[in-house]
């Protein structure tokens, strides 16, 4: 219990400006990805949380001026399906059949999301992902995709960006070895 207790108190001190992750990700949408549709999943819904805060709450806001003012939208476990649907209309207007919202200050610039955002979903509008964290099964992985890999994209190329652990946690955990092991796997058996 102590342990667990002294780890909870350093957890809460954690800065978001020493969260190297958290920065990538924030140069990233602010340069590369500057005026793109961006869709960033991410596992759990704590995580989908913090990213919303940290980008679009107000440590966001030199980020946001730096990524041009984007729309920012978080979804996670506790929104309602008839939130969902609107969120989904917002952030993909032209494939929800939804063009009034189009070009608006209601359109959706990027959208946090855990995998709650279900497949079925038509949000053809973006062609940008970002995977936050990796899904320890890549069939997960490959269905995040197929929510911008639909027929009536106009994106002649679609973009998938993966954030890997650091190299420590890496060590630790070898998440990116496993899942390139379950890929090699799949590929191998012609499953995927």
């Amino acid at each position: 219990v102590e342990a667990l207790t002294r780890t909870w108190q350093l957890i809460q001190t954690v800065d978001y400006e020493r969260d190297a992750k958290l920065q990538v990700l924030k140069k990233l949408l602010s340069e590369d990805l500057k005026g793109q549709k961006v869709i960033v999943f991410t596992y759990y819904r704590d995580t989908a949380r913090y990213l919303y805060k940290e980008l679009a709450c107000e440590h966001g806001r030199e980020f946001r001026e730096k990524a041009g003012n984007p729309i920012i939208r978080r979804m996670d476990s506790s929104a309602s399906p008839s939130e969902r649907a609107k969120l989904i209309e917002s952030f993909a207007p032209l494939s929800n059949n939804k063009p009034a919202v189009a070009n608006t200050d209601k359109e959706v610039d990027i959208l946090i999301s855990t995998d709650v955002l279900s497949e079925g979903q038509n949000l053809q509008d973006c062609g940008v992902l970002v995977n936050y964290d990796l899904h320890w099964n890549p069939t997960r992985m490959v269905q995040r995709a197929g929510r911008i890999d639909r027929i009536g994209s106009e994106f002649p190329v679609l973009w998938v960006y993966n954030m890997f652990p650091d190299e420590g946690l890496e060590r630790l955990l070898r998440l990116v070895e496993s899942l390139s092991r379950k890929i090699n796997d799949i590929d191998r058996s012609g499953f995927l």
